[in-house]
C-alpha cells in the first residue's frame, strides 16, 4: 500500500504495472481494496492506481470541516490525474458519478471512461418512472440509516445492499467484499447526506461528454441504475454499452471475470489511439 498526498490529505492506494495511467474509482461503502481482482488483471496492460476516496479505510476520518460531497472527490480525482497525467477512467456507482461529472470540468485528464451503472441521479428527475424510483429508494435508506445510528451494522448493510442490488443483495456480495464494505459503513450516511446537495447532471452534459465511453450495467440491476444508464446511452456522443448477463449493481464484485474482460476488450484498443491534437 501506497499513499498519496492529495489537497491536503493522504489517500492511501495501490500501484501497479506500467504503462499509460489507468485509475480506479470505486463506489459507496467502499475502498481501494474492492478493486483487487482488477488491479491484477488490469496491471498487465497499464499503470493502476486503486486509491480509497478521502474519509474511506484506512484514510483518516478528517477534521478539516470539508463536507462528504461529490464536489470534494471530483477535485481529490483532479489533483489526483494532475499528478499522474491523463488517464483511462474506471469508475463504479457513485465513484463513477465522479469520473462522469470530473471528465466534464476537465476531457483534458481523460483518455476514455468506464462507467459502471454511475449513481447519476438527477438523471431521473427528468423521466416519471425514474423519479418515482427514486423517491421510493430515498425513502427505504430511512430504516438503514436507522440500523447504522443503532450501530447495527450488518443489519444497516444488509438492507443497503437489499436496495441498490436487490433480493438477496447481502448474499450476491463475497464475504471479503462485505467486510470492507463493514469497515466504510461510516461513509454511508455523509455519502447520503452530500448527495442531497449534489449538482445535477443533465442529459446536456452527457451530450458534452466526448470521451470515448463504456457503460455497463447489470442484467438483473435495480431499475433505478437502469434507468439511468439508458438516459445515458441516449445522451452521450461516443458511447457503447454492455449489459452483464445474470449480475446486478455489484458488477465487478459478482462476476469480476466478465466484467475484467468487457472492460479490457473496450479499453485496450483505446489505449492504442493516439492522443488527438
Amino acid at each position: 500500500m501506497n499513499t498519496l498526498h492529495i489537497n491536503g490529505v493522504d489517500l492511501a492506494c495501490e500501484e501497479r504495472g506500467h504503462g499509460e495511467p489507468l485509475v480506479l474509482v470505486h463506489g459507496a461503502v467502499a475502498d481501494f481494496r474492492s478493486w483487487e481482482t482488477q488491479v491484477t488483471q488490469f496491471a498487465t496492460h497499464y499503470r493502476v492506481i486503486a486509491y480509497s476516496r478521502r474519509w474511506h479505510y484506512p484514510n483518516s476520518l478528517g477534521t478539516s470541516g470539508a463536507r462528504y460531497t461529490l464536489e470534494v472527490h471530483i477535485a481529490d480525482l483532479i489533483e489526483l490525474l494532475r499528478h499522474c497525467g491523463p488517464a483511462h477512467l474506471v469508475g463504479h456507482s457513485y465513484g463513477a458519478a465522479i469520473c462522469a461529472m470530473m471528465a466534464l470540468q476537465r476531457p483534458d485528464l481523460v483518455r476514455s471512461l468506464v462507467l459502471a451503472e454511475p449513481s447519476l441521479l438527477s438523471l431521473l428527475r427528468s423521466n416519471p418512472a425514474g423519479a418515482t424510483t427514486l423517491a421510493q429508494v430515498i425513502a427505504a435508506t430511512t430504516q438503514v440509516l436507522t440500523r447504522v445510528h443503532q450501530v447495527q451494522n450488518e443489519s444497516a448493510l444488509r438492507d443497503y445492499l437489499e436496495i441498490i442490488l436487490g433480493p438477496r443483495g447481502f448474499e450476491r456480495v463475497p464475504p471479503r467484499a462485505r467486510a470492507v464494505m463493514l469497515e466504510n459503513l461510516h461513509t454511508l450516511e455523509p455519502m447520503l447526506n452530500g448527495m442531497n446537495s449534489a449538482p445535477p447532471f443533465t442529459a446536456e452534459d452527457a451530450a458534452n461528454l466526448t470521451a470515448p465511453t463504456l457503460l455497463m450495467d447489470g442484467e438483473q440491476s435495480p431499475a433505478l441504475f437502469r434507468v439511468v444508464i439508458e438516459e445515458l446511452e441516449r445522451s452521450l456522443p461516443n458511447a457503447q454499452r454492455i449489459t452483464l448477463p445474470g449480475v446486478s449493481h455489484g458488477l465487478h464484485l459478482e462476476n469480476p471475470r466478465a466484467f475484467n474482460r468487457a472492460a479490457l476488450d473496450f479499453l485496450v484498443p483505446t489505449a492504442l489511439e493516439p492522443l488527438a491534437c
